[in-house]
């Protein structure tokens, strides 16, 4: 659905008196508009599904269904909020007014009427239209740089999450591993398995330690680690040399 203020846009007529739908098409044609008309509600209802249309003339009597169910259809399309819809009737009561309007018609003309209001209520509706859809195109717009925003900011999170556990717990882990050789290496029973194996659960601890911190860390809390990198900042706990691996 186009919003561009010199294209063509495509007007239901429905109504079923084929001397009004001539005279209305007229109107829409002498503003450079096309026009699809509609002979009763039920084939209004049809050409508005098959069709991009962009305004609707309804008249409220006609035969099938009638002007207000086919605009309350009409607003219930998926485009529907965007499709201005003028009721074009000869009942001029109040209560037609206002039952029209309630049940989402955007204006209210009375027959007989004037040709060049006719066209002037188009325009405006127009210009209703488009208006609401360079809000709509904008709003789509914010939510997908809002999407990319937030995408961007979990993918940061994650990089500096994955870069905090690399450099609080690759030390201990390391020397975990070194450990572990120290005591596949050496003798059953030799003391320094023992020691290797102390060294083993405290880094362990540690490593524990340091991943409850992680759960708790504040997110808008970094600190500079490697060249452009960043990574979260950690509660200062009491700081333990690394066990060295038992000779």
């Amino acid at each position: 659905m186009s919003t561009a203020a010199n294209e063509k846009r495509t007007i239901l007529v429905a109504d079923d008196d084929a001397d009004t739908r001539a005279i209305v098409t007229s109107a829409i044609q002498m503003l450079g508009h096309n026009s699809v008309e509609a002979a009763d509600g039920r084939q209004a209802l049809s050409l508005s599904r098959e069709l991009g249309i962009d305004l609707a003339v309804l008249d409220i009597m006609m035969p099938e269904v009638n002007g207000n169910e086919v605009c309350q259809s009409i607003k219930q399309s998926e485009f529907g909020p965007y499709i201005p819809v003028l009721m074009l009737t000869a009942r001029d009561n109040v209560k037609d007014k206002v039952s029209s309007l309630d049940g989402g018609a955007d204006d209210y003309l009375t027959k007989p009427f004037h040709y060049q209001e006719l066209q002037a209520r188009i325009r405006a509706l127009l210009r209703v239209r488009e208006l609401n859809e360079r809000l709509r195109s904008q709003n789509d717009q914010l939510k997908a740089m809002q999407a990319t925003i937030v995408s961007q900011e979990r993918q940061l999170l994650v990089n500096q999450l994955a870069g905090t556990a690399a450099h609080q717990l690759g030390q201990p882990l390391s020397a975990i591993l070194l450990n572990c050789h120290v005591i596949e290496t050496l003798p059953a029973g030799d003391p320094r398995a023992q020691r290797s194996l102390a060294a083993i659960k405290q880094d362990a601890k540690r490593m524990a330690e340091m991943i409850e911190r992680l759960r708790s860390a504040d997110a808008s809390k970094t600190q500079s680690y490697h060249g452009k990198t960043a990574i979260l900042e950690l509660d200062d706990t009491e700081k333990t040399d690394t066990n060295k691996t038992a000779q």
